[in-house]
């Protein structure tokens, strides 16, 4: 009895295990960043991604993610999981293996963004397009957090009048519909670097005179 239970997990164990090729095991510098990802620039807004990719946290695989390739893949996390495969293969296999130890090795700012080359073993295996997201979050008293993408930098709603540093924002979005001004205890006004799409597969060396030493 207990080896008829036991023998249908076996079984779908054996189906699903070629969909995801094994990942290397999760290091502790992977860890801290899938604990504490940082998005503050396209070169640790990656590394952030592969350090997910590479302890299979597909949670904060998505939270890497820009809206763009957020509907391509699934607008929603729960969706996500369903396409997380195709974008899996679209990475390919040296780079899922092997994403903890993936390095920027070169930057290019195009007009649709920013790329970034990542190499590891002495070549560029992916680049990678990033698009900054601007957003404002309103924090609560009750502990929620209301955000809003925005249309410009943060800067742009900045003005200095004298000795003083007004914002001024107008936005009407229903997210708004029925906040209590007074239950407001934080304005955060920032941006994140997020994916937007596999710039390449990464095949061949990335070029010495423009590629920065791996670290």
């Amino acid at each position: 009895m207990r080896a008829a239970a036991v023998a249908p997990a076996m079984v779908v164990g054996l189906l699903l295990s070629p969909l995801f090729p094994a990942c290397s095991a999760c290091p502790p510098e992977a860890r801290a960043l899938v604990e504490r990802p940082d998005y503050a620039t396209p070169e640790s807004a990656g590394r952030s991604f592969f350090a997910a990719l590479s302890c299979d946290d597909a949670e904060r695989e998505y939270r890497a993610l820009g809206e763009s390739l957020k509907r391509r893949y699934g607008a929603t996390f729960d969706v996500y999981l369903l396409g997380r495969e195709r974008l899996r293969e679209e990475l390919g296999d040296f780079v899922l293996r092997n994403a903890h130890r993936l390095r920027p090795v070169r930057r290019e700012v195009r007009e649709d963004g920013v790329v970034v080359g990542y190499a590891a073993g002495g070549a560029e295996r992916v680049a990678l397009l990033f698009h900054r997201q601007d957003y404002l979050e309103l924090r609560t008293a009750d502990g929620r957090r209301i955000g809003l993408p925005l249309p410009a930098p943060p800067g742009a709603f900045l003005r200095l009048e004298g000795k003083d540093l007004a914002l001024e924002l107008r936005a009407r979005d229903p997210v708004f519909r029925g906040l209590d001004p007074d239950e407001v205890v934080a304005v955060v006004l920032a941006g994140e670097w997020k994916l937007a799409d596999v710039a390449s597969d990464g095949a061949g060396d990335a070029d010495a005179s423009e590629a920065a030493p791996e670290r």
